[in-house]
């Protein structure tokens, strides 16, 4: 299975030629991008239930539509991960401009799943790796499961053109954080700014295994 990961090849470079690893963000980064396009609140999700075709009912009691001020916003906590966003869309120019990029490289989905969980299961047990499609909503949608993991893999309809599959890594919350080889330990998530997880290996060649072909932005 491939999909797509644009970027700027300024940094893309060093994934291509294995110098450098694929990165995992920390959900709570995506709330910090500058580029407005792509910036999402992935903490919570919150839906919007239309007050004239949906019900609410409090202490058994019917609240009359015209009593409330806006729609029904219901909000969920999404579970805490890393995440490496791609795309089903390749070399798509729309997706150069929305992503700010100059590259796209086609990633092999299925060996780099399979690394993952092998090389958790050796060396950070009960991380949990799992790649799904995206389900875009619009705000009148209830969604089929409220599991704050299935709702990781939950996006506004507005980011649809982005055809959006998300590889997500689930760390064992009953751990403290990541261990270094100093023996500190990392939090899996700072409030004040995002944390990356990036996979390297002295081996080059090693982390090339899932990069396949590599397309340029055409310039005209």
């Amino acid at each position: 299975m491939i999909k797509y990961l644009y970027g700027k090849k300024c940094y893309l470079n060093r994934v291509i030629t294995g110098e450098a690893g694929l990165r995992f963000s920390d959900l709570s980064h995506y709330a910090r991008l500058e580029n407005e396009l792509m910036k999402d609140e992935e903490m919570s999700k919150t839906f919007l239930l239309d007050k004239n075709t949906k019900t609410l009912v409090i202490n058994e009691k019917i609240i009359p539509a015209h009593a409330l001020a806006s729609d029904i916003a219901i909000t969920f906590k999404t579970r805490h991960c890393y995440c490496l966003c791609l795309s089903n869309r390749k070399n798509e120019p729309e997706l150069f401009k929305r992503f700010q990029a100059d590259i796209c490289i086609e990633i092999k989905v299925n060996a780099l799943i399979e690394f993952l969980t092998d090389f958790f299961s050796k060396r950070f047990q009960g991380m949990l790796v799992e790649g799904r499609e995206i389900i875009y909503y619009e705000n009148d949608y209830i969604p089929h499961s409220t599991d704050p993991y299935d709702l990781v893999f939950y996006k506004p309809k507005r980011f649809i053109l982005e055809s959006e599959y998300r590889i997500a890594l689930f760390y064992p919350e009953e751990k403290e954080g990541f261990k270094s080889t100093e023996g500190k330990t990392v939090d899996f998530i700072n409030p004040e700014e995002s944390v990356h997880m990036i996979f390297q290996y002295p081996e080059k060649d090693f982390m090339t295994q899932f990069i396949g072909n590599v397309y340029e932005l055409e310039r005209a």
